[in-house]
């Protein structure tokens, strides 16, 4: 797989699209993406097997067999792990005059978050949770699912800071892999 491929065009990202337009519930291809850096990142990443049957969970609509996926997923993930040790490549970007909250940079932060909330004991039952917590506040904020609570109020009414967020999100991402690859 080449770089682009593994940037939303590949057979993985195409497979979960093909689950999204079938339930809504389901992670598309950039949620995906955004799923799997979160993985690649984790302190305790899950197996390619269950982070498949998360992403897929009726993989027949795939026209794919599990093992497809599985390597796919792998790739993915090794892929994601080069480019977090050289330069993150988050496929997406936010339009101009694009509200930050409803763009496709927001679907990437929410998938990243999902992958961070199952496994939010692992990320943050160490020493330095605190840092950690600071590093995900942009991810979270970005990914707009945290907008009706309180502390994120006065972030998501402030486009300026959101702006300057998704611009520091790759630099962000990687301070947060090596905080957590270091350990």
């Amino acid at each position: 797989m080449t770089d682009s491929d593994l940037l939303l065009d590949g057979r993985l990202f195409q497979a979960l699209d093909k689950v999204a337009d079938k339930d809504e519930e389901a992670l598309d291809a950039i949620m995906g993406h955004g799923y799997l850096t979160a993985q690649a990142i984790s302190p305790q990443p899950d197996s390619a097997e269950d982070i498949c049957q998360t992403m897929f969970p009726d993989i027949a609509v795939t026209g794919l067999t599990q093992e497809q996926l599985v390597s796919d997923i792998l790739a993915a993930m090794a892929e994601i792990d080069n480019q977090l040790n050289d330069e993150v490549m988050i496929p997406v970007s936010v339009e101009e005059d694009e509200d930050i909250l409803e763009s496709e940079l927001a679907d990437w932060c929410a998938g990243f978050m999902e992958a961070h909330i199952e496994q939010e004991e692992l990320w943050l039952n160490n020493a330095k949770e605190q840092e950690i917590a600071e590093l995900l506040l942009p991810v979270a904020a970005l990914s707009g699912l945290f907008v009706e609570e309180e502390e994120f109020s006065e972030i998501s009414g402030n486009p300026d800071l959101l702006e300057d967020m998704a611009t520091q999100l790759p630099e962000v991402l990687v301070e947060l892999y090596l905080m957590i690859r270091t350990d």
